[in-house]
């Protein structure tokens, strides 16, 4: 990986207790901040093994009709930057022709921690004023790369998000990144729900989950999971979790000869209302 370039911090006192700022290194962190937080990588159990086929795999599904907002292209014609590459689709409803869900962060409930972490950080890139990917899951204890790879001014809002809420939350840190390259790599190690914002570009948002242990993965744009990782015989609690839905579904699943298959299923009356025209 190359050299990382770190940005300068807008509002460097933005940083509430448990998080750890770049200026300030991001090394193990001041007591109590979050990179503070947990055992060590040392102090780790092992975990699951990587599985010849997945664990659990399956499929997450729609249900009750089409999302209003499903597709809606946004006006960005005030961002000169933003407008001249293209439109801009609105990334909160990816669904399949069939219904697939896709974004849907699908965990086994108390999943062994691994006893080494990657040591990449997980990308989330900012190309053409949207992020990409818009979901992903770590690993408590790795590090979230965000980077800059538009050539105009992004700045990244790092947000504690509010289970059980639409968009609230509470701010952690905010970076300018004023152009191509720039980087910020922040470790995560309290689990839990994040939102990545620009505030510039009110439409950009990311949502970083940061899961107890290696068992966790990303529904594709068909609808479609897998957890490659081992797990033994026996019963478990799987939940999936979508940001327009209040509540998370979950299903206790078994195991048998190292496999389970599963379906989820999201009833569009119990998502959040839309918000139909947003002003940008």
């Amino acid at each position: 990986m190359p050299a990382v370039r770190f940005s300068r911090i807008l509002l460097a006192a933005i940083l509430a207790p448990g998080w750890c700022g770049l200026a300030s290194g991001c090394g193990r962190g001041a007591p109590g901040s979050l990179t503070d937080q947990g055992p060590s990588v040392g102090d780790l159990p092992a975990a699951g093994l990587v599985a010849e086929e997945p664990s659990i795999s399956g499929r997450v599904l729609l249900m009750g009709g089409r999302p209003s907002t499903l597709g809606r292209q946004f006006d960005v014609s005030s961002h000169a930057y933003c407008s001249a590459h293209g439109t801009v689709t609105d990334s909160t409803w990816k669904v399949s022709a069939d219904g697939g869900l896709s974004d849907v962060v699908i965990a086994v409930q108390g999943s062994p921690r691994a006893s080494n972490l990657p040591d990449s950080p997980v990308l989330v890139d900012q190309v053409d004023c949207q992020y990409l990917p818009t979901t992903v899951v770590l690993q408590a204890g790795q590090s979230l790369c965000v980077r800059n790879s538009d050539e105009t001014f992004h700045n990244v809002r790092l947000v504690r998000h509010r289970e059980g809420t639409a968009l609230e939350g509470e701010n952690m840190l905010n970076v300018g990144q004023p152009g191509r390259g720039d980087q910020m790599i922040q470790p995560l190690v309290q689990p839990g729900i994040y939102r990545l914002e620009c505030d510039i570009h009110r439409w950009m948002r990311a949502w970083v989950v940061v899961h107890e242990g290696i068992h966790a993965a990303v529904s594709d744009a068909e609808g479609h999971f897998a957890l490659n990782r081992a797990l033994a015989d026996g019963e478990y609690h799987v939940t999936a979790w979508h940001p327009r839905f209040k509540n998370p579904v979950s299903q206790n699943v078994q195991i048998v000869n190292g496999r389970a298959e599963v379906d989820f299923h999201f009833d569009l009356a119990d998502a959040f209302p839309e918000i139909e025209n947003p002003a940008f």
